[in-house]
């Protein structure tokens, strides 16, 4: 019986040390202790004396737009006049001749909002724009980081009576607030207008017919391009334009029969992704993404498109693609002017049942009847997410092309790094920008597949690294060298999908902070790839599983965790994603996301780590009720940089993965790189063998079994 005992108690200690996850006695917790303070640098404006601030050089001054602006808000009798960041058609990424706020506050990140009133001058950035914002903005301008503390939105700023400008606007009684119509989504009308009539003090929303910032603008506003368009061929989308539309024939459902189920006579179609998607046709209009600029009316009885540069566009080849020569049918599509949509819609939703989308502009909101109107999330927005088996192939396609691209380029990378002249490197030898453009010529060897990147790069060297979406310039480039971390965030645009991937490395020595903070970016990137949830569950309940190691240290990062992503187009799609955004929809599969947890160290460092991935059914045991289980199926594949791993601290599921996600690596895109990404990938992917400590002794999981084996049997004889 003793004997039996003691075998009981042994096989449990052993037990218990396989089965435990090193993490608990990783490094002491925090090295720099438990404050973090945003530290200051020449980088950012200094505000602090009025008469005289000190701006570094990435500054705009905005002082004769503002004055002229608010010449024109005079003569209107505004008393604000609010200026978002998007576009007619309300797009994240806009022409150069829809980015208004950027003119006129100098900020330059693809989100935020600006508002101006006779004394004030604010911007509403979030976390990603924080340092970007300061860099940016000169002091006639008050940055308003949303989500921190006693920060106030923008329409409790509007409705707030405080004398001090970075808590209200101070507006009297009866206050005009002056906004363009086809600028601000109905949604955000809404929410302004509810909190005017909630305030009391008779605050109005007043549309202008003219764009004021435009005014100011008019003598060096650029104009739309005016490039042709490119018809995606049936090989990449795996469904024609015809088949999205009527033809019943297919196994999906098709924009009719959703339309159908609303009672609804026509659907407005404003986003510009969705049109492109919807017609299988791709142009140049915005940077980075394959758009042109258009509406779309589909109705029961006819299909028509509102296109820009119609005279220019609708080449012999674009009408026989929409079959639009003679059209007089339902299953045809009729071009037609951009500018006649807006008077089109005025007299279609007069007669009419109209569906449009929560997120159009209050401008086609206004042009249809309330009792013929059905206000509702437009039914692209799921069709084109769930990618079809043509679009996941070509998305696989896709990362894999762009693997390669990048494995090559940190190939390169490292041969510099190998020869730099001195270890403080030389801005002419390898640089931020240098890294860059290296990034674009690596993907040109793709040839016509490859049609330019998603947005453009962050290449980021140490402290630059923080501004989570940091441009690099002539003004800001600094050389690369051994003395900080490198992050390189960037993506491609092929005519088989989009790609959007993140590595951040260090080619010297990385501090204890640096080395944990990588560390506890990679277990929550890999804890999500390989989490399991069912039908139902939302991006914003698996958000937490990339953060839990970083926020068992005390750490956390202020942007998603992961979005969706467009089949050649837009880097950034909804409505399904992983962290808190409005109008989500639950997971499903067959959407493609990315995984890009991160870590920013203000004015130090920052980490990101990001790669794209699918998601797929996941092969269960038993299955609960009538729920579908999911799973995500990684589809980036660049290695990590061991240099910054402590892998003590990871556990040994997570070993496993990073073990077989190497081996990926090495079988699947090793035999296509050149001599220098092979040799760069070789030694950033060689296995790792968990180690336990026991007493401050090392012993790996094969020596522990054989010790215990033989302590199991010498005592059992």
């Amino acid at each position: 019986m003793g004997r039996l005992l003691y075998l009981g108690i042994l096989f449990s200690a052993v037990l218990h040390l396989v089965l435990s996850s090193p993490i608990a006695n990783g490094p002491a917790a925090n090295p720099k202790g438990n404050a973090r303070v945003r530290r200051q640098t020449e980088d950012v404006r200094d505000c602090s004396d009025p008469g005289n601030p000190v701006y570094p050089d990435t500054i705009v001054r905005t002082e004769s737009q503002l004055t002229a602006l608010r010449a024109e808000m005079m003569a209107k009798d505004l008393d604000a006049y609010i200026i978002p960041s998007e576009d007619a058609h309300q797009s994240e990424y806009i022409a150069e001749a829809d980015q208004r706020r950027a003119f006129i506050s100098g900020f330059s990140g693809s989100a935020g909002l600006a508002i101006v009133t006779a004394d004030y001058a604010a911007v509403w950035v979030d976390g990603r724009y924080f340092l970007q914002a300061q860099m940016e903005m000169d002091c006639n301008w008050m940055s308003m980081e949303s989500g921190e503390e006693g920060v106030p939105t923008s329409r409790e700023w509007l409705v707030s009576q405080d004398t001090n400008g970075m808590k209200g606007a101070n507006l009297t009684d009866n206050a005009q607030i002056g906004f363009d119509p086809r600028l601000i989504s109905v949604s955000s009308y809404n929410s302004y207008s509810e909190a005017f009539l909630e305030d009391g003090r008779g605050l109005v929303m007043n549309s202008t017919k003219v764009n004021l910032v435009d005014k100011v603008w008019s003598d060096d506003k650029p104009s739309y391009p005016e490039e042709p368009l490119l018809i995606l061929e049936e090989k990449y989308t795996g469904r024609s334009w015809q088949k999205k539309i009527y033809d019943t024939r297919s196994e999906y459902d098709t924009i009719r029969e959703l339309m159908a189920e609303k009672l609804a006579d026509a659907l407005v179609v404003t986003k510009l992704d969705e049109i492109a998607w919807i017609f299988n046709l791709r142009g140049k209009d915005i940077p980075y993404n394959p758009m042109f600029i258009s509406y779309a009316i589909i109705g029961t009885e006819d299909i028509t498109l509102y296109m820009h540069d119609m005279a220019g566009r609708a080449t012999a080849e674009i009408k026989d693609h929409l079959q639009s020569e003679g059209c007089s049918g339902d299953n045809c599509v009729q071009i037609k002017i951009y500018d006649d949509f807006l008077g089109d819609l005025k007299a279609l939703g007069s007669s009419k049942t109209v569906w449009h989308s929560d997120t159009s502009s209050y401008a086609i909101y206004e042009r249809v009847n309330e009792e013929r109107r059905v206000m509702e999330a437009s039914p692209i927005l799921l069709m084109k997410a769930r990618k079809n088996p043509t679009e996941r192939q070509g998305l696989k396609n896709a990362c894999w092309k762009d693997s390669v691209s990048l494995c090559n380029l940190f190939g390169w990378v490292q041969e510099k790094i190998d020869n730099l002249p001195s270890e403080d490197g030389d801005i002419d030898y390898l640089s931020e920008l240098s890294i860059e453009a290296q990034a674009i010529k690596v993907r040109e060897r793709w040839g016509h597949e490859f049609t330019g990147l998603s947005f453009r790069s962050i290449s980021g060297f140490a402290a630059h690294g923080a501004i989570i979406h940091y441009k690099s310039a002539e003004n800001t480039d600094v050389p690369v060298t051994r003395k900080g971390t490198y992050m390189l965030d960037s993506g491609s645009q092929y005519k088989d999908g989009t790609t959007d991937i993140t590595r951040t490395m260090h080619y010297g020595t990385p501090t204890a902070l640096e080395k944990e903070s990588y560390t506890r970016v990679l277990m929550g990137h890999i804890d999500l790839v390989n989490t399991h949830f069912r039908t139902g569950v939302y991006g914003r309940d698996i958000d937490a599983i990339a953060r839990e190691p970083l926020w068992n240290n005390g750490l956390d990062y202020r942007h998603g965790t992961g979005h969706g992503i467009g089949h050649f187009l837009n880097v950034h799609e909804g409505p399904i994603n992983i962290g808190n955004y409005p109008g989500d929809q639950p997971m499903q599969t067959g959407v493609f996301l990315s995984d890009e947890p991160g870590y920013y160290e203000d004015g130090y460092f920052g980490i990101r780590l990001e790669n794209d991935m699918i998601v797929v059914p996941a092969v269960t045991d038993h299955s609960f009720s009538t729920y579908e289980y999911m799973t995500f199926e990684m589809l980036s594949l660049v290695p990590f940089d061991p240099n910054l791993i402590d892998f003590e601290l990871l556990s040994p599921k997570q070993i496993d993965w990073y073990n077989a996600y190497n081996k990926r690596i090495r079988n699947e895109v090793g035999p296509s790189l050149d001599e220098r990404g092979r040799k760069w990938m070789e030694s950033k992917t060689e296995e790792v063998s968990y180690t336990f400590t026991l007493n401050g002794a090392g012993f790996d999981a094969a020596s522990l079994i054989f010790v215990t084996a033989c302590a199991l049997f010498s005592r059992l004889l």
